[in-house]
């Protein structure tokens, strides 16, 4: 039985970019993590790829967790939900078996 090819995180980046009303993309990973990517980029001076929109597998389905930002003028409610609707499109096209969560945060408002 072959298994399907799950998105990678940089998809999932592209995907909620291309989100009507997003017009910046945080990092949703751990604090910690976060901390120690751009510590080790600062002291190797290379700028580490660090995937904004964080999917991991459970077992008892994909989690994704984004932080985006959005134009003062936009409903964070309703960019909120097209974002988690493209996710969720997104993981269905690719063969995700099962969605356990999609978690959108607001992290920013104009």
């Amino acid at each position: 039985m072959m298994s399907a090819v799950l998105p990678s995180t940089d998809e999932l980046d592209e995907v909620v970019r291309r989100v009507a009303g997003v017009d910046s993309l945080y990092p949703a990973g751990p604090l910690l993590a976060t901390v120690v990517t751009a510590t080790v980029g600062a002291l190797t001076h290379r700028v580490p790829a660090v995937a904004a929109v964080v999917r991991t597998q459970g077992a008892d389905g994909v989690r994704v967790t984004a932080r985006i930002g959005i134009a003062a003028d936009e409903s964070a409610g309703e960019v909120s939900g097209r974002v988690h609707d493209a996710i969720a499109a997104h993981l269905r096209q690719s063969g995700d078996p099962a969605v356990a969560e999609i978690t959108v945060v607001v992290a920013r408002i104009g």
